[in-house]
């Protein structure tokens, strides 16, 4: 996925989260992954969810602005704020409730871009 978003040309590039959203979305719909996005549950709407025979991802992405010249340690700073908000919203609403009687493993995945090609994932077992 770095590797796409480092191909992607600047003069397309957004600066959201909707747009690391769509374009994850779709390149795991064209790789034939049953993918679901804006999920609504009771609790909200999830980003994604990704549903393999044994397992379900419950995904959240989050996009913060990081200036160009950030050193590694902003950069870390950023990635594990990011993180954690993502983790902890899966949590707080409750969004792998949906999920939990399927038989299949949950795992929970947040997904963090920083600027345009900084990309890190954390996922943990329900």
């Amino acid at each position: 996925m770095r590797a796409l978003f480092a191909s992607i040309p600047h003069q397309l590039h957004i600066s959201r989260e909707a747009y690391y959203h769509s374009i994850f979305y779709a390149v795991l719909n064209l790789l034939g992954f049953k993918i679901a996005a804006e999920v609504s549950v009771s609790g909200g709407r999830i980003d994604a969810v990704l549903e393999l025979q044994d397992k379900v991802y419950i995904m959240e992405f989050k996009y913060k602005d990081c200036p160009q010249d950030a050193t590694a340690e902003d950069k870390a700073a950023l990635f594990e704020e990011a993180l954690g908000e993502g983790i902890n919203q899966i949590k707080d609403r409750g969004y792998s409730k949906k999920y939990s009687a399927s038989g299949k493993k949950v795992y929970h995945a947040a997904f963090a871009f920083l600027g345009r090609d900084d990309i890190e994932m954390r996922s943990e077992v329900q």
